[in-house]
């Protein structure tokens, strides 16, 4: 799906609510918003983990289709570890997924008040079984020679734009593909995330609907 064909979607279930006129900037803020929303359902939230389960009721590692949506912002990057055994978080950062030594041996989380049982272990030690453990700024490794590591995470979804020149006589804004953003998301979650912005926008509509709004742009080539 095309920034394009996500703005007028958005733009037609507006002037149905009579809720007047979206600008580019509004849907660019806007759709945004909606996609960090989007992806942070699936990721997880806090709230909704529960006493006794480790996992909230939605979350990317609990089921395929949760893990399907989120694949086009899952990445995978071989990272540095210095000699302290600290290797810092990418810049589009958001939740780890896995880690892999160069080895390919999965490198296991370690909390911090179980490091010490982790660290001084001779039936497991960390010299063959190494770990890691997170800390504000990025991974704390164990053994500290490990070397580089196949990271793969969660990162920020980048920015969908919807870019535009202005009419000389009008001043309306006309779509430019050159400057514009196009989501990363597959075309069934970018209906979720436009459900989302109008919502944030004051119009509340289910996704059945958005759906039917989309079939009416497309058929009149609006």
């Amino acid at each position: 799906m095309t920034v394009d064909f996500m703005y007028r979607i958005c733009q037609y279930c507006v002037n149905k609510a009579q809720n007047g006129y979206l600008t580019p900037e509004e849907f660019n803020l806007t759709i945004h918003q909606a996609q960090l929303s989007y992806a942070s359902s699936l990721i997880g939230h806090q709230q909704q983990y529960q006493y006794g389960r480790s996992q909230s009721r939605i979350s990317f590692g609990q089921n395929e289709n949760v893990r399907q949506s989120l694949t086009p912002v899952i990445y995978s990057v071989r990272i540095p570890v210095d000699t302290f055994g600290f290797s810092p978080y990418p810049t589009d950062y958001q939740k780890m997924d896995a880690i892999i030594d160069i080895y390919g041996h999965p490198v296991r989380f370690i909390s911090q008040d179980r490091s010490y049982s982790y660290l001084s272990s001779t039936i497991d030690p960390i010299a063959t079984n190494p770990g890691y453990e997170l800390v504000y700024n990025g991974f704390r490794f164990y053994p500290s020679s490990i070397g580089n590591v196949d990271l793969s995470y969660v990162r920020k979804p980048p920015s969908i734009v919807w870019g535009y020149t202005q009419n000389p006589l009008t001043g309306e804004p006309i779509y430019n593909p050159l400057t514009s953003s196009d989501p990363v998301w597959f075309d069934v979650d970018c209906f979720d995330i436009i459900v989302r912005a109008l919502k944030m926008i004051g119009v509340n509509l289910q996704a059945a609907d958005v759906y039917r709004f989309a079939d009416e742009v497309k058929n009149a080539g609006q």
